[in-house]
């Protein structure tokens, strides 16, 4: 392949940026004399680039650090000044071509899922002119940014749905892989036990080979170290899971009896999927997970709020007035964690794990929506529940690397997504199921109406610091 024109691909999304940003907020971080230097230095390295990704535009959420660049982790003080060197993923992804144009809004410190951040700015869900819809959390702008082809592609952290949230609120593809599959070097952290680092993208094809350039050991990242248990199954192969055939293969599906509650339009969305992959010839078994997937909420939160409570307690006490309202509350309530009980969690948490990953194995993979329902307005936030973790948190408590993938549409045209949940390791299992839905398939294809946004000319968000609601 000819080799990408980096300097033109950054003035062209430059461009493309400066008239859409305003409307969208996408961007934490967009210095374009900044980028102006990367392009000139990616267009001096040595290839050959990745022949997906080479050329493509990157996002880059603001927890992972981009050399030069401070580190905001969503908060109105940054935790890194400037980044002495790229996060691990960044530069896998920049030796296979990739250019990062600048940092996407995080939720602070990455604990929210509505995707509202007090401390500096929500971004815009793209997908309605007319009424301002929460964007999910906590990858708010690297969905938002891929969504609106402000980039190609986006890195995000999954540490409680944070990467499928926002893809299914928005018409991405993510991918949220086991944990030790991408190394977390140069990332802030909010729960050690659950943090990973996965692509977004508007496809599986872009983000299934993001996937495999950003996988390995690294020693910085210990978890990259650990043997997947039981058989092993082999190097994650971009290409090769990208042509895994479904024909035969068995996956399972929920019934009735997991679907109170779940919107009209997501529950049809939902069967018309699996009935898609059914006519591509796969067996759709109906199951009763043996743990009940809501059941993960509860441990994975007091984990969570447990670890990221130690993790940033001194930064708490020193700056809360600095910082988004509702983050520093779940922060405190981490601090009714004890040890011992964090102690508890984790080992309910492997038996937990071994009672799935045993359950799983009789079938190759576990379909699911990945919300119960599409974007609300903004308006109707209400931070004291958790509407997107339903189905979401379970590959988290019970690491299982699982795909988000558009499937659908409300009457007003708000995306709906199916979720793709493999056992540890088999992110290749995933990949291919959700390849192959889109090869028949259009709905990853739909663009949100852009003309129709600017025109509206709706406020994007609240302004830093003011009430979301």
């Amino acid at each position: 392949m000819s080799r990408p024109d980096f300097s033109a691909i950054a003035e062209r999304q430059l461009a493309r940026i400066a008239g859409l940003e305003p409307h969208l907020q996408a961007f934490a971080l967009l210095e374009p004399e900044w980028l102006r230097q990367l392009a000139w230095e990616q267009a001096r390295a040595q290839g050959p680039f990745h022949p997906v990704l080479g050329g493509l535009t990157l996002g880059v959420k603001d927890l992972l650090d981009l050399r030069g660049l401070p580190t905001g982790g969503g908060s109105a003080r940054p935790h890194v000044g400037e980044a002495p060197a790229d996060a691990a993923a960044v530069t896998a992804l920049a030796g296979a071509g990739m250019l990062a144009l600048g940092k996407t809004h995080t939720v602070e410190l990455a604990f929210g899922t509505w995707g509202v951040n007090r401390a500096t700015a929500t971004p815009r869900n793209p997908w309605d002119a007319d009424t301002v819809r929460v964007p999910g959390g906590s990858s708010s702008g690297s969905a938002v940014a891929v969504a609106t082809g402000l980039v190609d592609a986006a890195l995000g952290t999954d540490t409680g749905g944070s990467i499928r949230i926002p893809a299914a609120l928005n018409n991405v593809t993510g991918i949220r892989p086991t944990i030790g599959r991408v190394s977390r070097r140069g990332c802030l952290p909010l729960s050690p036990s659950l943090d990973t680092v996965g692509p977004m993208a508007r496809d599986i094809q872009v983000a299934a080979h993001m996937l495999q350039v950003m996988a390995g050991h690294d020693p910085a990242d210990p978890a990259t170290g650990l043997a997947p248990k039981g058989p092993k199954p082999g190097p994650y192969d971009a290409g090769a899971a990208l042509a895994r055939p479904v024909k035969g293969m068995r996956l399972a599906v929920l019934g009735d009896h997991a679907m109170d509650g779940v919107s009209d339009a997501v529950g049809d969305a939902y069967l018309s999927a699996c009935a898609v992959l059914e006519r591509q010839g796969a067996r759709l078994v109906e199951v009763r997970p043996i743990l009940p997937l809501p059941a993960c909420i509860e441990p994975s939160g007091l984990l969570m709020a447990g670890e990221a409570w130690r993790l940033w307690r001194e930064r708490l006490d020193h700056y809360e007035g600095e910082m988004d309202s509702g983050v520093a509350a779940r922060l405190r309530q981490g601090q009714n964690v004890t040890d011992a009980e964090l102690s508890r969690l984790l080992q309910n948490r492997r038996q937990d794990q071994q009672r799935f990953h045993a359950w799983l194995e009789d079938v190759v993979s576990l379909l699911t929506p990945t919300l119960a329902l599409a974007a609300p307005a903004l308006a109707d936030l209400d931070e004291g529940r958790l509407p997107f973790s339903r189905f979401v948190r379970a590959a988290n408590w019970l690491d299982l690397p699982a795909v988000a993938l558009p499937c659908g549409a409300t009457r007003g045209g708000l995306p709906l997504s199916l979720q793709v949940l493999a056992l540890p390791w088999r992110e290749a299992v995933a990949v291919g199921v959700a390849a192959r839905y889109q090869q028949v398939t259009d709905w990853h294809q739909r663009r949100p109406d852009l003309e129709a946004l600017v025109k509206a000319a709706t406020p994007p968000v609240p302004a830093a610091g003011s009430s979301p609601a």
